[in-house]
């Protein structure tokens, strides 16, 4: 909260002459809470504090849309990364974190860790400042710590348990997981666990 919080200041004083909306990206639901309450507490910012996940109403969700007089800061999950475009957003402050969803063969079960975000994420992020006009990203974190990220973040086949594609494909007449032509191919491991978790 106090590094976003920094941002946003230094987003006020200076601002390149851009005027427009702030969206913050963080990782889930407890940081975008904990960075509401921690900025609600400062009454010297002039930006309406939204949050924005999946888990929030329709209609609260909805608010983030409406129109409105005073600057907006938008805290969001990566549900904001590439589902919806917000309009009059022209600042963009990245933790660079998210919560993604793995599954531990080990363990046997699906868990959503916070992990830093690929460098795709990162600049599919940056680019939901610049859609109407010229904007301004701020990261949270150094440029040599954004070289040292993976160029992409895995694909969701590889870190899912694969219980229900191994149904589907069954329903579909696919054949055999093994056997189909993927772009990634499942991890043995993973279709081993689906096959135990079905029986």
């Amino acid at each position: 909260p106090e590094a976003v919080a920094a941002a946003l200041d230094e987003l006020d004083r200076d601002d390149n002459g851009i005027e427009g909306d702030a969206l913050v990206f963080l990782p889930g639901e407890k940081q975008i809470s904990e960075c509401r309450d921690f900025l609600g507490r400062s009454p010297a910012r002039d930006w309406d504090v939204l949050p924005l996940y999946a888990r929030l109403s329709a209609a609260e969700q909805d608010r983030i849309f409406a129109p409105h007089a005073r600057r907006r800061v938008v805290l969001a999950t990566n549900v904001a990364e590439t589902s919806l475009t917000i309009p009059g957003l022209r600042f963009v402050v990245d933790s660079g974190l998210a919560r993604i969803s793995r599954y531990s063969p080990r363990a046997k079960f699906q868990h959503l860790p916070i992990e830093a975000v690929s460098r795709a994420s990162a600049d599919q992020r940056k680019g939901r400042c610049g859609r109407v006009g010229e904007g301004i990203c701020i990261r949270l974190y150094s440029e040599e710590e954004f070289e040292a990220r993976p160029q992409y973040t895995d694909p969701e086949i590889l870190r899912t348990n694969l219980a229900s594609l191994i149904l589907q494909m069954a329903a579909l007449g696919l054949g055999a997981p093994e056997e189909f032509p993927f772009l990634d191919a499942p991890d043995t491991r993973l279709l081993n666990d689906g096959y135990r978790l079905l029986q």
